[in-house]
């Protein structure tokens, strides 16, 4: 006989010998099996996942989901968007000229003499945007939810900011300029093709090269991750990424360098604003009750 059927034998005995005493009893049992559930590992799991956190979870991959849905239904906004995709390319290629800072042919060619390098670029290329920015998402939210707040509104606000470039200002990518001497690294030497790939059309937008914002979400990411990191490494990490980043986009052919700068005005712009944005929110209380003292 287990040990909880003795005891629930005993209460039952007891039930007839002393009647007034039934809840007494009632509640031992019950604290006694409380106290089993919660050693259990599926109960400390459980406690692990409290309602506030995954329901704040589903708050932020929502409104991380709904800015998708955005850039996903304004990518088709402009039907001759190829032909001024082209023209907007070829306008930012003469810029760089003039500017004497038309150095991706060269710093492209650069990696294609290593075949280790061009593969190294390619897979930072996809490992350096969305699973870091999941990854840095999750742990921001956990470990620093007050800085947490001020990063998720700088990418909200970058959006804002630059989504409307794709619309009025699309542009092409270095790698639909082979005549050019531009390779499409991640087409030649990756499994994915980017433009003939197995994911859907609509995943895949052209000519959203200005701003560029696998440079703006991951400056942002790095800015974010040294204000909030006190571990050194981190701190390092959150420095190297964005010029990791600007290192990959031009030597994978996916952005000039007038987009990578215009990604980085976006993202100090964002983030400036955001920071603006939580010094208002606090101050805000504080003088309102300033004023209710005063009265």
């Amino acid at each position: 006989m287990s040990f909880e059927k003795g005891i629930w034998d005993d209460n039952c005995r007891r039930r007839h010998l002393f009647p007034g005493r039934n809840d007494e009893y009632r509640d031992i049992l019950q604290v006694y099996t409380t106290r089993r559930m919660n050693t259990s590992a599926a109960y400390r799991l459980l406690k692990k996942l409290r309602p506030s956190w995954w329901k704040g979870g589903i708050r932020e991959s929502t409104l991380v989901l709904l800015v998708y849905a955005v850039y996903t239904l304004i990518q088709d906004a402009l039907p001759d968007k190829e032909f001024l995709a082209f023209h907007n390319a070829y306008n930012v290629i003469d810029l760089e000229t003039r500017m004497k800072i038309f150095w991706e042919p060269g710093i492209q060619s650069w990696f294609l003499g290593s075949d280790f390098l061009i593969q190294l670029v390619n897979a930072l290329y996809t490992l350096l945007f969305f699973p870091v920015f999941i990854g840095f998402g999750i742990w921001a939210y956990k470990r620093h939810r007050e800085q947490y707040s001020i990063a998720r509104n700088a990418i909200l606000i970058s959006a804002v900011i630059g989504f409307p470039g794709f619309v009025f200002y699309p542009m092409a990518p270095p790698r639909l300029f082979p005549n050019l001497g531009f390779v499409d690294t991640l087409a030649k030497y990756q499994l994915i093709n980017l433009n003939t790939s197995s994911l859907p059309a609509s995943m895949v937008n052209q000519y959203a090269a200005m701003p560029s914002f696998h440079m703006a979400w991951t400056l942002l990411v790095g800015i974010a991750t040294v204000r909030m990191a006190k571990a050194w490494w981190l701190k390092l990490a959150g420095i190297l990424l964005p010029l990791l980043m600007l290192v990959t986009i031009i030597a994978t052919a996916n952005h000039f360098i007038m987009d990578a700068v215009a990604g980085s005005v976006v993202a100090g712009l964002s983030y400036g604003m955001a920071l603006l944005f939580a010094k208002l929110s606090i101050k805000k209380p504080l003088s309102q009750k300033s004023v209710a003292e005063a009265s």
